[in-house]
């Protein structure tokens, strides 16, 4: 009988993911989500680049959707590996591959500001080439996040010194995977499956923000190093992000007036 329960709960996890993806385009056109965010992000990325799945332009231009879509993914798969307390850099040959990563992105960004100001780039610059350099800098960037996090934030006896958020080749096959299982799912162009991911990539950059601000109000709150539940992160999350949604707003706004006044090119609006 285990198993029954078992699939009856997955089960019901796959309605309820089916029934979600359904209703969200309808509730996003209601509440016109695709201006409100794109304005909602607008002052701190340039948007020149942006994705476009279906009907649906993503709010982050191609290469920050990346980043923050391969952030939010390696982090679900190192939870879901049971690696939230990790401690210790992966090893060696993983680590540069990891560095690699971002190298790679900023040889992509190098290439595409050479054209954009005129010169001869390596190769054309290309929207999926921004999108999976900035995929693979997500992912490294979800790993040095979590250390920090973990390193500034822990009390020490809770930080597991012994185990890295990625351990090995197996572990970043899964991170890789399930990264590719994303840059799949916009290469089907398929607006049902754009929502779920515009909203991750807002989540993501929001949370990163408001973790950078959570970090400095902790250590003068005093909590740095002392933290033994999330509760206790309360407080400082909660101004972390009331602060970032302050800083959002104010760079939109600031941004706009640039472009009421000539000062910038007008933004592509979807």
């Amino acid at each position: 009988m285990d198993w029954i329960r078992k699939y009856q709960w997955l089960a019901g996890i796959a309605i309820s993911t089916v029934l979600v993806l359904i209703w969200l385009p309808t509730l996003a056109n209601q509440l016109g989500l695709e201006q409100n965010l794109f304005f909602a992000v607008h002052g701190i990325c340039a948007q020149s680049h942006n994705l476009i799945m279906g009907d649906v332009q993503f709010p982050l231009c191609a290469r920050d959707s990346g980043i923050y879509l391969g952030l939010m993914t390696t982090l679900v798969v190192i939870a879901s590996r049971g690696r939230w307390r990790a401690g210790r850099l992966p090893p060696l040959p993983v680590s540069l591959t990891l560095v690699g990563l971002i190298v790679l992105m900023g040889i992509d960004g190098l290439n595409s500001t050479v054209a954009e100001l005129g010169f001869q780039a390596v190769y054309p610059p290309r929207n999926d080439m921004r999108l999976l350099t900035g995929l693979g800098f997500g992912v490294a960037m979800a790993v040095g996040l979590l250390l920090v996090a973990n390193h500034t934030l822990l009390a020490p006896d809770l930080i597991d010194t012994e185990q890295a958020p990625i351990t090995g080749w197996r572990d970043l096959g899964l991170v890789i995977g399930a990264v590719s299982v994303v840059a799949l799912a916009i290469a089907a162009d398929q607006e049902i499956l754009a929502w779920p991911l515009v909203l991750i990539s807002v989540i993501g950059v929001t949370g990163v923000m408001s973790f950078a601000i959570a970090l400095p109000i902790s250590a003068v709150a005093g909590l740095s190093g002392r933290i033994r539940h999330p509760r206790e992160l309360l407080l400082p999350g909660s101004a972390g992000f009331l602060v970032a949604l302050f800083l959002l707003a104010l760079l939109a706004r600031w941004k706009i007036e640039l472009e009421v006044q000539g000062l910038l090119p007008p933004p592509l609006v979807p």
